[in-house]
């Protein structure tokens, strides 16, 4: 037997396994989905905040498929944990549904895009919301530490592979992606797909083929991956939680104004020793060691320019294509403390303004809280929604989900 007699049986050997390998991927998510994820477990897996749900797949496109979870997507207000967080009103599906909470301290405009880009049809006439915070808004924009620990290999892969997402789109996603090459040190193909996709309209050729090849392996082992996280994760969930959320509860809400009123006495209770309605402890250890230095400090601060609006309008762009029907929620600052620091009124309040615009060019909805800034306990600190601030966006989420219904 000459030599290409040789490699023929070599070469097929190794396509069919690629294509076992590729096979086995979207297999072992099904699986997951139809075995795993009985009623009750995605619900409660909602609340968590957990890495496999936010640099994961399965869990994101059944809580989309799912009539009782409204996706959430936001960054580190969801740490600021108290009874009026959306994870606790709505536990046990008083009204109806429960949010699946998605990012953690760092997941900007451009992890929320890429996220969007890797669910690609999933999005189609599906509702979510999207908070926007204020402090994303910086010179720099989202830093190469918070974009490293919050970024997705399986989600790029899946935005590579998403042909419902416009050329154009894919090419600016691609190209903000690169601009953090340490994510890709250990992601060699991926670089190289995410390169290559960067111009789009390319012809095809047997090494452009071979790298898509290569891509579509590491995507499958990356989902397997993904659903082993999810059965893992999932068998962590108590019974007890797994039951409460499998159908609606018999508790019934206080009304939003009652709520209110309950936020507010508990804002008060917490925050007794500054003038800047801040939960004492945070004032404690964050500001009250800086208070002076932090006097007129911010006087010469903006909102604007920052390469966060062009993320922002990324995110606009893939929400749009992929047919979603998203409402964007507009966290404000504290006022007090930025009045303290001299942060410019005008800055904040044409920040305000920018967001809205730009998601209602889009057609989107949006709940814009910017008038709240001077609002006793609406926050917590100096940027994370506190008690009265969370009932403010739970009532805007339960409207939203039971809007049209």
């Amino acid at each position: 037997m000459n030599n290409r007699n040789r490699l023929w049986p070599m070469l097929i050997a190794g396509l069919l396994f690629s294509i076992t390998i590729v096979w086995m991927g979207p297999l072992s998510q099904q699986i997951v989905e139809r075995l795993w994820l009985k009623q009750g477990v995605t619900q409660t897996i909602g609340g968590s905040q957990t890495s496999v749900s936010f640099q994961g797949m399965i869990l994101q496109k059944r809580a989309l498929n799912s009539p009782d979870i409204l996706p959430v997507y936001g960054s580190s207000e969801f740490s600021a944990i108290s009874e009026f967080h959306p994870s606790r009103i709505f536990n046990g599906k008083p009204t109806g549904f429960v949010p699946f909470l998605v990012g953690r301290g760092g997941t900007q405009d451009l992890i929320h895009a890429l996220n969007m880009a890797a669910l690609g049809g999933s999005l189609k006439d599906k509702k979510v919301a999207v908070i926007v915070s204020a402090q994303w808004f910086t010179p720099e924009g989202i830093t190469p530490v918070y974009f490293n620990q919050n970024f997705s290999p399986l989600h790029a892969y899946r935005m590579i592979f998403n042909s419902s997402l416009s050329g154009q789109t894919k090419a600016q996603l691609i190209e903000r992606l690169l601009a953090f090459p340490d994510s890709f040190k250990e992601q060699p193909t991926l670089k190289a797909l995410l390169i290559q996709q960067a111009v789009p309209g390319q012809k095809r050729n047997l090494q452009n083929i071979n790298l898509e090849l290569k891509g579509r392996v590491e995507m499958a082992a990356l989902e397997v991956i993904d659903a082993a996280k999810t059965i893992r994760y999932s068998r962590l969930l108590s019974p007890a939680s797994i039951t409460t959320n499998a159908t609606i509860s018999a508790k019934e809400l206080p009304s939003w104004l009652k709520l209110k009123d309950m936020a507010i006495g508990q804002g008060k209770a917490a925050s007794q020793n500054n003038q800047f309605d801040i939960m004492d402890t945070y004032y404690s250890e964050y500001v009250l060691p800086n208070l002076a230095n932090n006097r007129a400090s911010a006087s010469n601060a903006a909102l604007y320019p920052s390469p966060e609006y062009q993320d922002l309008e990324l995110l606009l762009q893939i929400l749009q294509e992929g047919k979603a029907k998203p409402m964007f929620i507009i966290v404000p600052v504290n006022g007090a403390w930025y009045d303290y620091t001299g942060f410019p009124v005008k800055e904040r309040d044409a920040y305000y303004a920018r967001i809205e615009k730009m998601v209602r060019d889009k057609g989107f909805q949006v709940a814009n809280f910017g008038d709240h800034e001077h609002d006793p306990y609406f926050l917590q600190d100096i940027m994370h929604l506190g008690w009265k601030g969370w009932v403010y966006v739970d009532e805007a989420l339960d409207q939203f989900y039971h809007e049209g219904a």
